[in-house]
């Protein structure tokens, strides 16, 4: 028997695996302010079995579609890797191989790729015919039934702390203690079958916490064990609730479906999906967020236009026009997560066949390109806006910006002047009819002060040209302020 570790130690580790990607919320920078005394006190409870979890965050995701979400507090999740690490020791050799949601190693690529290996095993490389039958299970997260899981994992835990903590994880209801956020009109319009406010007793798991991930993978190993020594299927696989069975002929997959409906009914108390996808595997499966066939990945048209209609909304905050003027605002944390957004979009499209999809896309929304680079070769953003590492000199900063936004009048900020380190002069500096500099510290050319931004911009803008603004950050690069944009305007051309 492994006993649960709840000393002190394992718990520090579960702490740092549960803010990584995570150590910017409020919760989890209320928890690391004190982090010796909440874990201290975390381990106490857990040791004499007084820890409860706390209370949680409701809100609503809309995409891809409605539903509801419940984030536990920051405590909670530390518990919850810590359960699930020592329960994935004792499930992972239980699991069969071709289950890919929420485990290590695996995930949608995995699983997307082990289905093309699939596809190519049941057509001989396309020798034979094949069929496929796309199942998943109606209502999944809300329709587990509470008291069947924690009996399938109270049957393989002899440890008594594992086996309370699990009792106390599975059977809380997290609908008695929560703080809404967001849009509150947005709970009335979920289902009332897609809620745990209107769930059966002793019923449905929330969305959006470690263990309910796990707990729902344990809870559906009794269908992966008997679809595959049962009903023999050689070719499944299976993401959450979403699963696909392969075979010869359309006969073999209506008997499988008829006994996989009568094991979940009478098992595991759940009902599957009226809709179904019965077809030659030659139509191509719709299959998490790719087309999957023999030869190629096709990206999923809904996928596209999610990404569209993303990129449209962060269009609509940066960029606007006025007067003939284009404006491009540099937020950074608004362009950071632009950047996120996309690059998530980007590894998405790199597995499949999308060699024309992206420069399309990268075509029809110009204002990346004003932000980003692309970096062909490795599928990646390059970000324009902030200053490299390294640039320890005010002239280094201006000739990288130069480099970057090389037909633009930049006007860079340098304490209370606006400076310019042009050896020639370019037209547009002639325009500000600035005269040269005789002498500069730092070898600046032409400058004027700051509190005469607005005369020279104006002269630039109502001249046709584009101007790049560059303020300084607090921050500092070898001892320099690091300057970034700030503005960027560019005059509209019919």
């Amino acid at each position: 028997m492994i006993p649960l570790d709840v000393s002190l130690e394992n718990l520090y580790r579960q702490y740092h695996a549960c803010r990584r990607n995570k150590r910017n919320t409020a919760n989890a920078l209320r928890f690391e302010v004190e982090q010796e005394k909440h874990l201290i006190d975390l381990q106490a409870a857990l040791v004499d079995r007084t820890y409860r979890p706390g209370r949680s965050v409701c809100f609503f995701a809309t995409r891809p579609k409605l539903r509801e979400i419940f984030a536990a507090d920051f405590r909670d999740r530390v518990v919850h890797h810590l359960l699930v690490d020592y329960l994935e020791r004792i499930w992972e050799p239980v699991f069969i191989h071709d289950s890919y949601a929420c485990r290590k190693g695996k995930g949608v690529h995995a699983g997307v790729r082990r289905l093309q290996q699939f596809l190519r095993q049941a057509t001989a490389n396309g020798t034979r015919p094949a069929w496929f039958l796309q199942l998943d299970i109606h209502n999944y997260f809300m329709r587990i039934d509470k008291d069947i899981l924690f009996r399938l994992l109270a049957a393989k835990l002899r440890d008594a702390t594992a086996r309370w903590l699990t009792h106390t994880l599975v059977y809380h209801d997290c609908t008695t203690d929560y703080v809404l956020r967001g849009n509150p009109a947005l709970r009335e319009a979920v289902p009332a079958h897609k809620t745990l406010f209107a769930a059966e007793a002793h019923k449905g798991l929330p969305i959006g916490n470690l263990n309910s991930q796990f707990f729902a993978n344990v809870y559906l190993n009794g269908l992966d064990q008997c679809v595959k020594h049962e009903l023999k299927c050689r070719h499944y696989l299976r993401y959450c609730d979403d699963f696909v069975l392969l075979a010869h002929d359309p006969d073999t997959l209506h008997d499988w479906r008829t006994r996989i409906e009568d094991f979940l009914r009478e098992t595991l108390a759940l009902e599957l999906n009226p809709k179904q996808r019965l077809a030659p595997v030659g139509n191509g499966i719709d299959f998490l967020g790719y087309i999957v066939r023999r030869d190629y990945l096709l990206v999923r048209r809904r996928v596209v236009n999610h990404l569209k209609t993303k990129l449209r909304a962060f269009e609509a905050r940066l960029v606007y026009e006025r007067d003939g003027v284009r404006t491009y605002r540099f937020d950074e944390a608004e362009l950071d997560a632009l950047a996120a957004t996309v690059s998530s979009y980007l590894g998405h499209c790199k597995l499949a066949n999308s060699g024309k999809l992206w420069p399309s896309l990268w075509a029809g929304f110009p204002f990346l390109a004003q932000y980003y680079g692309f970096d062909a070769a490795r599928w990646r953003l390059v970000r324009k806006y902030p200053v490299p590492v390294g640039l320890n000199t005010v002239r280094r900063q201006y000739r990288y910006f130069r480099w970057r936004f090389p037909e633009d009048a930049l006007l860079f900020r340098v304490g209370q002047f606006y400076e310019f380190y042009d050896i020639g002069q370019p037209s547009w500096l002639g325009e500000l009819g600035l005269r040269r500099m005789r002498w500069n510290r730092r070898g600046a050319c032409y400058g004027f002060p700051a509190h005469r931004l607005g005369e020279y911009l104006n002269r630039l803008r109502s001249a046709g040209n584009c101007v790049l603004l560059l303020g300084e950050q607090t921050s500092r690069t070898g001892g320099v302020c690091a300057r970034r944009p700030l503005w960027r305007f560019m005059p509209v051309t019919s």
